[in-house]
């Protein structure tokens, strides 16, 4: 296991996207969709009126694989969301209020388009203290189900930066 110390103290807010044009070769997609649940004492959730989002990155792994008449590498890449949620609360003086989720990630990073000889596999000289970790949040969606139930779609994409 080589891990990736630089990148466990870094927050990123998600907006680390890459320059138009990039051409990507070390990266994957993520969906991280699920519901919500407004934790008690808090009120009810008239409106959403802002999300702020940090993703920290608690481990980075590099696997040897394997695949029989191939050997190399892949990348997974760990760590948790801190989303917070700022609502107008559904009571007569409308106030605004804030609750924090934390969401766990997990994502496998390998090279593609899967050319020639690795199928998609990163080189096994592949050495992970070259590379930096981007996050950035392509699309966010968030729905009000009911007063206490919020839906969020955040589609991430995580990709290797050679340095």
């Amino acid at each position: 296991m080589n891990t990736c110390p630089q990148c466990t103290t870094d927050i990123n807010p998600g907006t680390a996207c890459p320059p138009e044009g990039s051409e990507l070769t070390m990266f994957t997609e993520i969906v991280i969709n699920d519901n919500l649940i407004i934790p008690e004492p808090k009120p009810d959730v008239e409106k959403i009126t802002n999300v702020t989002k940090n993703f920290t990155i608690d481990d980075v792994e590099v696997l040897d694989v394997d695949l029989g008449d191939v050997q190399g590498r892949k990348v997974i890449i760990a760590g948790t969301l801190n989303l917070g949620v700022e609502y107008s609360a559904l009571v007569p003086s409308q106030e605004v209020h804030y609750a924090h989720f934390n969401i766990p990630y997990k994502a496998i990073i390998k090279l593609r388009p899967c050319p020639g000889a690795y199928r998609g596999l990163l080189p096994p000289d592949f050495d992970i203290s070259t590379v930096r970790v981007n996050i950035c949040v392509e699309h966010e969606q968030y729905h009000l189900i009911n007063p206490r139930e919020i839906q969020k779609v955040l589609v991430v994409l995580i990709w290797l930066e050679v340095i």
